[in-house]
């Protein structure tokens, strides 16, 4: 099994590793420019613009997740929404371009979601990098590369044209 699917700053921290692992899926993390373009291009409309009752219901949700999946989650993290998504999105790439598929994004998601720590923050990056023992300079030379700019676009135009409106989003036998 196969299943293409893209970064979400939650969804991939409470259950990704667990549905691969059930069901021996073999998930393809695609990050993507979620904000300022799919929802651009979708009719989205980010968290803090949402109307109150589906921000409401989108905190109800959260609490209701972590409690199916036994794990902690703060509903309102101090750094949510990032201040710039687009950084970790990119060192999340430059990883998986490493062959380091779902740690370190599960540690950045780990980072915002429980331990209340800047997501955008280059050294919050750098302490998720050498917790996981990944060179930092070599992480942080890729993910501001034009080959992972490119990849990071091409992953947007690629869930536009799939349709993709939100995140989690997954793809089967495609």
């Amino acid at each position: 099994m196969n299943d293409e699917g893209d970064i979400d700053f939650i969804r991939t921290y409470n259950g990704t590793k667990e549905i691969s692992k059930k069901y021996s899926a073999q998930i393809i993390e695609k990050p993507i420019d979620l904000v300022g373009k799919v929802f651009v291009a979708t009719g989205g409309t980010p968290v803090p613009q949402r109307h109150i009752s589906r921000q409401n219901y989108r905190l109800l949700e959260l609490k209701r997740w972590g409690e199916f999946l036994n794990i902690k989650i703060n509903q309102k993290p101090k750094f949510f929404p990032p201040k710039d998504p687009h950084l970790p999105a990119l060192f999340c790439l430059a990883s998986i371009d490493m062959g380091i598929n779902m740690d370190f994004s599960s540690k950045v998601l780990e980072h915002l979601w429980v331990k209340e720590n800047d997501i955008s923050n280059i050294d919050t990056l750098k302490l998720i990098a050498d917790d996981l023992k990944i060179s930092f300079e070599e992480l942080s030379k890729l993910a501001t590369s034009d080959k992972i700019k490119k990849i990071y676009e091409a992953n947007t135009q690629e869930a536009i044209n799939m349709n993709i409106f939100g995140v989690p989003s997954y793809v089967y036998n495609n």
